[in-house]
């Protein structure tokens, strides 16, 4: 038997063949393997199935944006510091430790969901084997010692990006969903089901959301598991023969109750969810169509070369731009139907090709299907991009006192613990005082200039810009304004929105002929004003041109600090230029922040990357 079947075997893995001879050589050669793909692909199974099946003794790490530093490495215990000092006797190991003691294998599950200084805490794990302890000294890794981890795209909610020197460590293999009947097998072998009609039934809408372009989010093979072990259980409370199959109604009222929690619809969908589910599970369960057969975004390849173009005009840098074909009626989202829309060739149509066009106002798309399915094309370019920018930006952080409430909680505060225990035969848990660092939120409201020079290939760098502070800060942290003649909030303070869904909704928005900065202004302050927090910043994007709106330097005042990224334009006559840079100063000396020349539109993402970094120390 091959290792790969014995594996699948052992640990009741459906198919993966490839992805498992791939993770087997890379763990097998002694290096540290990251494990990437969407929730419930199977990431943790694999990798741990490898380590199990390679006899690796394993420790298991499960991120999250709560995980400190001194719970990955170690800590000292309080009353054995008080008692002996800061030796070895006092100090417990954490899984950092221990696995490069032992020699074993440290699993982290979800590394993107972990705060930056503590993934900061691996790289000289991975790189030089070894790390400091405070109080320890130094701990060198022995003979075996690696790390696999998994994490879920960094568009997802509640994860960030990994630094490029946190990447740049591990070998990476990425998973995706596994075909129709590999998740029916795996259906079949969770539940015990033997209904087939019922496992395909659950299978085909489980899909089907991941498909039909009005779900934002789609479900997990789990979805399809649960759908068949809450029918089953329905089936058999209903006093019914379990070698019967399960009513359509028995069905629908489980899949409901499977999916409701593991699906999200997109904003713009005026249906709730329990009719959009409905009328899914009529086309999908009781017309048996194949969700497979709906379009998708597969063959978008980032980073293509341009294609021979048709009769082209100039876009803003002087580059040729297609003349957009009228629209077709009613097209299927798909990438041909892009192709044919943008008049390009389909096999050079990238994702980068979409998110230039999607805002041209001859390329509009009136089709909501296939508008969704070209913003989701070009959002996931955009991150892609970003991504790839943003770096080992570190994080501020403050000090923070208080009492112990977990043994990783900090370090021991000497003197103030021995205030409050001196004289106590008894003393009490919040006697023991800690001190730790804890991550200093700053809040902020980036405001983008999407008027008519935004067009094209310039609104969708300015995209590539928001994602970088949106993959910076967490997203309850920030506040998008695109503003023309009016402002329009694409995302809120307090509001989880992940990047994926701030880069779309910005590229959906048109672009309007006037420009108005002081709404921005006044929507950007109005929304830092709702926080309490004291660390709030407005950042403006802007070429200085008003055209309408009058001056807008009177209400930089009502921001506790403005920063502006002064983009010149090209396109604004002579009278407009004189007076854009003088204005941008004097917006940012009234707003108590300063201005960062933008001389070339392109250099913009990695600029305000720059500014981010002063801005949140």
């Amino acid at each position: 038997m091959t290792p790969i079947r014995q594996i699948q075997r052992e640990h009741g893995i459906v198919g993966r063949e490839r992805e498992l001879a791939m993770a087997l050589a890379v763990v097998g050669a002694g290096r540290h393997l990251l494990l990437e793909g969407p929730v419930g692909v199977g990431k943790t199974t694999v990798g741990l199935a490898v380590c199990g099946h390679l006899g690796r003794a394993t420790l298991r790490v499960d991120g999250d944006d709560r995980y400190s530093e001194s719970k990955l490495t170690g800590w000292f215990d309080p009353p054995l510091v008080l008692q002996q000092g800061y030796r070895e006797e006092s100090f417990f190991a954490g899984p950092l430790v221990e696995a490069m003691r032992r020699g074993c294998v440290l699993f982290i599950n979800e590394l993107n969901r972990m705060p930056e200084q503590v993934q900061n805490v691996l790289l000289p794990a991975l790189d030089e084997r070894l790390i400091e302890v405070p109080s320890i000294g130094e701990v060198h890794a022995a003979e075996g010692f690696q790390v696999v981890a998994t994490q879920n795209p960094a568009e997802y909610i509640a994860t960030g990006h990994l630094s490029e020197a946190l990447r740049d460590r591990f070998e990476h293999l990425a998973l995706d969903y596994q075909p129709a009947g590999e998740e029916a097998d795996i259906v079949a072998t969770v539940t015990g089901s033997h209904d087939a009609e019922l496992v395909a039934g659950a299978v085909r809408l489980t899909r089907a959301t991941r498909r039909d372009p009005r779900f934002r989010k789609g479900a997990s093979v789990r979805g399809a598991i649960a759908t068949v072990a809450i029918a089953a259980d329905l089936h058999a409370a209903a006093g019914l023969d379990a070698r019967g199959g399960v009513s359509r109604e028995t069905l629908r009222r489980a899949a409901e109750a499977a999916l409701t929690t593991r699906v999200d619809l997109r904003d713009d969908i005026d249906t709730d969810l329990a009719a959009t589910l409905d009328e899914l599970f009529a086309r999908v369960v009781d017309r048996d169509e194949d969700p497979d057969a709906a379009p998708a975004g597969e063959g978008a390849v980032e980073g293509q070369g341009p294609a021979e173009l048709a009769p082209a005009s100039r876009g803003p840098a002087g580059e040729r731009v297609p003349t957009c074909a009228p629209e077709p009626p009613a097209p299927e989202p798909t990438l041909g139907a892009l192709a044919e829309r943008f008049r390009l060739p389909e096999e050079s149509l990238d994702g980068w090709q979409v998110a230039v066009n999607l805002t041209r106002s001859e390329c509009r798309i009136a089709d909501s299907d296939l508008r969704f399915f070209a913003e989701q094309l070009a959002a996931a370019a955009v991150l892609q991009r970003a991504a790839r920018l943003v770096g080992p930006l570190r994080a501020a952080t403050h000090a923070v006192r208080e009492p112990l409430r977990e043994p990783y909680g900090g370090e021991l505060d000497v003197e103030a613990t021995l205030e409050n225990v001196l004289g106590k035969p008894f003393p009490e848990p919040e006697d023991w005082i800690v001190q730790h660092r804890e991550e200093r939120h700053h809040q902020v409201c980036l405001m983008v200039d999407a008027s008519p020079s935004m067009e094209g290939e310039n609104m969708a760098i300015a995209a590539v810009a928001t994602a970088v502070l949106a993959l910076k800060l967490h997203p309850e942290d920030l506040s998008v304004v695109v503003f023309d003649a009016r402002a329009h909030s694409i995302t809120r303070l307090g509001a989880p929105d992940p990047p994926v869904e701030v880069v779309r909704r910005m590229l959906a928005k048109p672009i309007n002929r006037r420009t108005n900065i002081a709404a921005a202004l006044e929507l950007g302050a109005a929304e830092l004003e709702r926080s309490r927090n004291p660390r709030r910043s407005g950042l403006l994007i802007t070429d200085g041109v008003v055209t309408m709106g009058g001056d807008p330097v009177h209400l930089a005042h009502r921001f506790p600090r403005l920063f502006v990224l002064f983009t010149e334009s090209q396109e604004a006559l002579p009278s407009q230029q004189r007076k854009a840079e003088p204005l941008c100063r004097r917006l940012a000396d009234a707003g108590r922040g300063d201005v960062y020349p933008v001389r070339a539109y392109p250099e913009l993402p990695r600029r305000l990357l720059d500014v981010a970094s002063r801005m949140l120390r």
